[in-house]
């Protein structure tokens, strides 16, 4: 049975009117306490209260069971990724037996805190929260959302998640390099929004040294194409014309798209070229594409996102409380930036060439 707002009111003894009121997100614009509203939160979650949105849903034209859930994705140098993590999400919905709406919120990363469908529970029933920063997760950890949340590649206290293991991603990309003889490398990343992006270049570090290599220089641009470029450019024409590192990790696929132009240009005959290895959140495809095609430490993206549906669900269901981390695997792709491919590689490579 659905739980009410009347039958919150009755076990917190208080009157309906607060509880619709906190639960609406409007308890600190009416200067109800913290304190109560995080009474009114906490019971309304151990009660398996679920916010009621079907006449909002009727004036949309949709039915009045139809579950709303909405996806928080960031604007930033992610935006381009987004393709992703939604083609993962709507390949989890087509096995669902159920009818549910998936609506995008795009928010400044920083910014989560201004995003009123997670503090009131007219809007949608549930949400994943994608790219949060180190601020988002203060804010999330500081609030409690009026509706069941799940972060995507994050942790948070209090909070259900779904992760990739950041170390080993650099260790793979670090082994990659270090059997191809790899004794020195630079780390070419973005600014770290969150800790992963640090944990990823400490685990490099850390396998490459178990291997034989050199402490890494670690060299931070913008995270895109243009940023990889100048990037790579900037060092071509200083440190690394005087002593170019073997090995290249590179903190996504478009700073390694960019680097890889730089050193084209450059004139340096490609069998000189650093070997280059990368996380992999962009798209499959231009990977493959690009020359030589890029090896990368795969971010299972799509994976990831059919995961943070079915444990949304589940968490909606009752079935699980948060938190909960749930982990998945990550993989190295090697392709021909890192490496000639062995005749088994180029066959697979082949085939996936064939199915797009």
């Amino acid at each position: 049975m659905m739980v009410t707002i009347k039958q919150i009111a009755q076990e917190l003894h208080i009157s309906p009117s607060t509880v619709s009121i906190v639960l609406s997100g409007k308890g600190t614009a009416r200067k109800i306490s913290q304190e109560t509203q995080k009474k009114i939160f906490d019971t309304a979650a151990a009660m398996g209260y679920q916010p009621n949105i079907a006449a909002r849903s009727l004036r949309g034209g949709v039915g009045a069971d139809e579950l709303q859930i909405a996806m928080f994705w960031a604007q930033d140098f992610r935006a381009g990724m987004m393709v992703r993590f939604w083609d993962g999400l709507c390949q989890a919905l087509e096995r669902e037996q159920r009818p549910i709406r998936l609506v995008i919120y795009p928010y400044n990363n920083g910014r989560l805190r201004e995003m009123r469908a997670l503090t009131r529970a007219s809007d949608c029933h549930a949400a994943i929260v994608c790219n949060a920063s180190y601020e988002d997760l203060q804010f999330l950890e500081d609030t409690q959302p009026a509706i069941p949340v799940v972060l995507y590649n994050r942790t948070c206290p209090g909070y259900c998640s779904v992760n990739v293991d950041d170390a080993q991603m650099g260790a793979l990309a670090a082994r990659a390099l270090t059997d191809q003889g790899c004794t020195s490398a630079a780390i070419l990343t973005g600014t770290p929004v969150f800790e992963g992006m640090e944990v990823r270049a400490q685990g490099f570090a850390l396998e490459g040294g178990r291997h034989g290599m050199g402490m890494p220089a670690t060299h931070y641009c913008e995270n895109s194409i243009r940023g990889g470029y100048e990037a790579a450019r900037r060092r071509l024409a200083g440190q690394w014309k005087e002593q170019m590192p073997q090995g290249l990790f590179c903190g996504s696929s478009m700073i390694a798209h960019g680097v890889m132009r730089a050193l084209w240009e450059s004139g340096i005959p490609h069998e000189n070229w650093p070997k280059l290895v990368a996380v992999g959140n962009g798209a499959e495809d231009q990977d493959r594409a690009s020359m030589p095609s890029l090896s990368v430490v795969s971010l299972p993206m799509e994976e990831m996102a059919g995961e943070c549906l079915r444990l949304l669900l589940a968490v909606m269901a009752g079935e699980v409380s948060a938190p909960e981390s749930r982990m998945l695997e990550v993989r190295y792709i090697p392709r021909e930036s890192c490496g000639p491919l062995h005749q088994e590689e180029e066959t697979k490579e082949l085939a996936n060439w064939s199915n797009v």
